[in-house]
């Protein structure tokens, strides 16, 4: 199967082998692919767990779109892919942050790392 969208140069493979796994209906749809990484800061009250905060990186504008649809990706090594959905309207939409493993040729979601309505 192919991508029906030219993807930018930094779009690894495995990040290439997620789009088809999880995104291949929607393909058309996305707005925005780029990269993110995770800040931590001091967390007080559990000094052995930081706080995470998400920041944007490199993206590229595919298309123009009312209903925004962006995805942005982390590969944390050669199996782990941390990837961030945005969609929705600028301000009444859902942002999730996932992490992914892939074994045997297939991506499997282990845990949600952030959640929020904006």
């Amino acid at each position: 199967m192919n991508l029906e969208i030219e993807l930018p140069d930094f779009v690894t493979p495995l990040m290439r082998k997620w789009l088809l796994q999880y995104k291949i209906d929607v393909i058309k749809d996305i707005t925005t692919i780029g990269l993110f990484y995770w800040n931590y800061r001091p967390n007080r009250r559990k000094p052995e767990k930081p706080g995470r905060i998400l920041r944007l990186g490199k993206s590229i504008k595919i298309k123009e779109s009312d209903l925004k649809r962006g995805i942005y990706f982390l590969e944390v090594d050669s199996k782990t892919l941390h990837v961030f959905e945005s969609s929705g309207l600028s301000l009444a939409g859902i942002r999730i942050a996932k992490e992914f493993i892939f074994e045997d040729e297939k991506f499997t979601q282990m845990r949600i790392l952030l959640k929020y309505i904006s």
